[in-house]
């Protein structure tokens, strides 16, 4: 049933896009449409502690992303975000971001590369005491860093081309699996996954049984790309308990610099 009615959802996604495209003639607004859209979606899926917005996302290092589309809360977010617009968000209290295009094209791909590089390059600090339900090669990708996808609502460019630049961009840049974009998603058409090593906990066998490794569409692919998405972001977006919240370092950190300029005066 849930997929009949991903597939569904699909279609009326097809015809909110057209509805924006004959309504909006401004670029800038046809995109912001598009966007929540998908975190309207999202939204309906999603448990209520991943709260869905869109904005930047900061580290204790004081590092800020790009603008980012999408950013799923984890439950150890503090509750200080306005989602109705961009907000700031901490990286410990994310758990997976997305970039979303009307029309995917070379230009555009290369652009959400480099956007999701930049959020994968945000520092995370782990605290003593964590409890983790993973497994190393997902700790690594997910939690360590965290996930970051690409939706589309059309390309003009295929599945296979997008598959050939993502490795292109990511041997250019000499990128570890752990700071290459993780998934791609194109509505009502094919999805990519980055299966990493293939020990993470979703993962494809080849015609030989051994898990596959890398940039693959997922088994039996089919084009209903939202049901795609919400399986991959069950197997990546972690599960795990803090001692302490994670904003406590964040207040500490601006105490102790208000303190520091004080000293100074």
């Amino acid at each position: 049933m849930l997929k009949e009615r991903l597939a569904l959802l699909e279609k009326q996604m097809e015809l909110r896009l057209q509805e924006i495209r004959l309504s909006q003639k401004h670029s800038g607004i046809k995109g912001a449409s598009t966007e929540e859209a998908l975190r309207e979606f999202l939204r309906q899926f999603l448990p209520p502690y991943n709260r869905v917005g869109e904005g930047e996302v900061v580290d204790q290092n004081s590092q800020i992303s790009r603008q980012i589309d999408v950013i799923i809360t984890n439950e150890h977010h503090p509750f200080i975000n306005d989602f109705s617009k961009p907000s700031t968000f901490i990286i410990e209290g994310v758990a997976a971001v997305g970039e979303v295009k009307s029309i995917l094209t070379g230009i555009e791909l290369e652009r959400s590369l480099e956007n999701s590089l930049c959020f994968k390059r945000l520092s995370i600090k782990s605290q003593a005491g964590t409890m983790i339900h993973s497994n190393p090669e997902d700790i690594s990708r997910f939690l360590d860093k965290r996930p970051s996808f690409l939706f589309a609502f059309e390309s003009r460019i295929s599945i296979s081309t997008i598959k050939d630049r993502i490795e292109k961009w990511n041997r250019d840049h000499n990128l570890p699996i752990t700071e290459q974009i993780d998934a791609i998603f194109i509505l009502s058409d094919k999805s990519l996954i980055n299966f990493g090593e293939g020990k993470g906990a979703l993962q494809i066998l080849d015609t030989q049984g051994k898990s596959v490794c890398g940039y693959n569409q997922p088994a039996g692919n089919s084009a209903n790309s939202l049901y795609y998405l919400l399986a991959w972001l069950s197997a990546s977006i972690q599960r795990f308990t803090l001692p302490l919240a994670p904003i406590l370092s964040y207040l500490i950190r601006d105490a102790s610099v208000i303190r520091s300029e004080l000293l100074k005066n």
